[in-house]
């Protein structure tokens, strides 16, 4: 016989043969293989209560789950938090300003009132920005375009244009600043007129105009700019910026032929009625003029 099919029948408890027993004894292994044999007698495997451990099991894996939920929960509400930071971030960083801006339209005027009380009321075609929520410690405004400003008493007032800035604590005044054209005039109190770090001040009833890089001083016994009365008005002032003016209060565009545009033209014209407006801008240049839908076209006589 073998000596694997004694090893098996030996350590299936079989009782062997003699012949088998004496090729047992003989093997090298014999000594290990009883000497195992003898220890195995002796381990006595613990008890086991298969009811009380399988109600510890489920003890544990219930707590396991819960920890576990109570994980997922806390993390679900960390990544929605996150979400939550992660969009107030955008939004206020692309989309929230503290600007406030303000514009009109061509042929449009509306008046606006400041966070402390300030008016301010703008020509056609113009706009504002201001920023609210420092405004109480910060009065500035920036202007483009034209506008008159009725100031609340307080803290320093500043007027920005792309020209030059207009300094006030508590006073009436317009500004305009078109494309090379840059004026303020004082109606009450007293401005500080800031023009290529050159200050300038002009109390009620002066003016201050660039027009082409050409500065001129002037004297008004106006209270308030015409443009709020709904009518333009104008004093040695190239016809070029007449044009402008009138395009921009009746939307429509102007033409010329053979017209000196660098002419001085002082009068004014009304915003309410088109026939009337031309003819106050046309006869005392001596030119005609000629209506085809939104284009008009000046000549000469």
């Amino acid at each position: 016989m073998k000596k694997e099919d004694v090893i098996s029948k030996w350590l299936d408890h079989e009782t062997l043969t003699p012949d088998e027993l004496e090729t047992f004894k003989s093997l090298n292994e014999h000594d290990s293989y009883v000497q195992i044999s003898d220890t195995a007698k002796k381990f006595k495997a613990p008890e086991y209560d298969v009811e009380d451990h399988l109600i510890s099991l489920t003890s544990q894996l219930q707590t396991h789950k819960s920890k576990r939920n109570t994980k997922s929960y806390v993390s679900m509400i960390l990544k929605v938090a996150a979400m939550f930071v992660l969009f107030f971030g955008i939004y206020f960083t692309f989309f929230y300003s503290p600007l406030t801006t303000v514009d009109t339209a061509i042929t449009q005027k509306t008046s606006v009132e400041l966070p402390d009380t300030s008016i301010v009321e703008l020509n056609a075609l113009s706009s504002i920005k201001y920023n609210n929520d420092s405004w109480q410690n910060n009065r500035e405004i920036s202007l483009e375009g034209e506008a008159f400003f009725k100031v609340a008493k307080g803290k320093k007032f500043d007027v920005e244009t792309a020209s030059g800035i207009v300094s006030v604590l508590g006073t009436q005044f317009n500004v305009k600043q078109r494309n090379n054209y840059f004026e303020v005039v004082c109606y009450e109190g007293l401005v500080s007129v800031t023009y290529q770090n050159n200050v300038i001040k002009l109390p009620a009833g002066n003016a201050f105009r660039v027009i082409n890089n050409e500065i001129s001083n002037y004297k008004t016994s106006a209270v308030a700019p015409d443009w709020k009365e709904n009518r333009s008005s104008f004093k040695s002032t190239p016809y070029q910026y007449i044009l402008e003016e009138f395009e921009r209060q009746y939307n429509v565009t102007i033409l010329t032929k053979n017209v000196s545009l660098d002419k001085l033209f002082t009068g004014n014209f009304v915003h309410s009625d088109i026939q009337t407006a031309l003819q106050s801008i046309t006869i005392p240049m001596h030119l005609k003029y000629e209506i085809k839908n939104k284009t008009i076209t000046l000549s000469k006589e």
